[in-house]
């Protein structure tokens, strides 16, 4: 059994397409059909029930011969986040009195997800879903859906993310997509690359460490793009510039990266010389800027949240208190011990002059009591 329902038209046509497909659904002949009947004069009658007549078509729905429910769901769905009426909110009602009906781990609920996902995006609504979203993952388990329809989820989530405006919330499917590439094969190739370009690109984001962490980047090592990653976790601003000058076409936006690599090795800088005064100079020759710039650069780093610091603007030097690390390996860890051992020390002699100022003060005490 085949069926057409527009997906052009306006709502009420919609209903009228749905109610002529449940109708079939049922057996009822075109030349007499009681349901669709039923559906036109609710909705001729008061445009509120329209609610009511859809989630009539969704019991009716439900109640299909199993074979005949994934397209069943599929063309209400498409029905829905297709129209043209701007009745958001009632399709959002629909769809998700859809979602609530099927059962928990039908893999059916990934359609009405998406047209609810779909809906919400054409109304420039999606940050209303932004709780929602954060249960994706747990869903996409419980709905049973395969390994590829998975991957499909959080690419169209992504895409409706990065249309909304959302970056970096679009860049969190793009990884948990990434994350589900295990073997390697060329889509896998492909959308890694991706990810390091999307991630390179993406104004604050710093985490390239993370990135390194997934198989599918893992197998890419070979090429351009794992280079790029590899050098905004340990190269400089003169390492950037040599690799665009080879890889121009690389990187849509050289300028934003070389902003980028600028803050980086600013937080390296920092992060190497904790607690001592940086001066100007010296961070005027790590970032290859002038020194009459590099107040306007330790702001920057500060506001993106890589580095605490102190200007002395008087004395023309920077004295980093807190900044994060690029790389946390054995080196790290090494440096990480030697200060700890430092602190360590310190409080120890601090300890021993406190001792012996509270035995002189004590003693103090007993040649006061005597003289008395």
């Amino acid at each position: 059994m085949s069926t057409t329902v527009s997906v052009q038209s306006t709502l009420d046509a919609q209903i009228d397409d749905l109610a002529f497909y449940i109708s079939r659904l049922r057996g009822e002949s075109e030349d007499d059909a009681p349901y669709v009947k039923e559906i036109q004069a609710l909705a001729q009658s008061d445009k509120d029930k329209v609610e009511h007549a859809f989630n009539l078509t969704i019991v009716i729905i439900l109640g299909a011969p199993e074979q005949a429910l994934p397209g069943a769901v599929k063309a209400l769905t498409a029905s829905l986040t297709n129209t043209e009426s701007t009745k958001t909110s009632l399709k959002q009602k629909i769809l998700l009195n859809l979602y609530n009906a099927l059962p928990a781990t039908s893999a059916l609920r990934y359609d009405a997800f998406l047209g609810l996902v779909d809906v919400t995006a054409q109304a420039d609504e999606l940050d209303s879903l932004t709780t929602q979203l954060a249960h994706v993952d747990a869903w996409a388990k419980q709905w049973g859906i395969d390994i590829a329809t998975e991957r499909e989820l959080y690419q169209h989530l992504s895409e409706k993310l990065d249309q909304a405006g959302e970056k970096k919330s679009s860049l969190d499917f793009m990884l948990k997509k990434l994350a589900t590439y295990a073997t390697p094969d060329d889509a896998s190739s492909a959308f890694a690359k991706e990810v390091i370009l999307r991630s390179v690109g993406l104004e604050n984001y710093f985490a390239f460490e993370d990135l390194t962490h997934y198989s599918a980047v893992q197998h890419i090592k070979d090429t351009n793009e794992y280079t790029l990653l590899d050098l905004f976790l340990n190269g400089n601003v003169q390492t950037y510039e040599t690799f665009v000058s080879s890889n121009k076409s690389i990187i849509a936006d050289q300028e934003a990266g070389l902003r980028k690599i600028r803050l980086l090795s600013l937080a390296s800088l920092g992060s190497e010389n904790l607690a001592r005064e940086l001066t100007y100079g010296e961070i005027s020759k790590a970032l290859a800027i002038q020194e009459d710039e590099v107040e306007m650069w330790v702001i920057d780093v500060i506001r993106a949240g890589l580095v605490e610091a102190k200007l002395d603007q008087l004395n023309k030097t920077v004295i980093v208190h807190r900044s994060i690390y690029r790389v946390f390996g054995k080196e790290q860890w090494q440096q990480l011990s030697v200060r700890l051992n430092t602190w360590k020390n310190s409080l120890t002699d601090i300890l021993t002059v406190i001792g012996n100022a509270k035995l002189i003060a004590g003693g103090a005490g007993i040649v006061e009591d005597k003289s008395a």
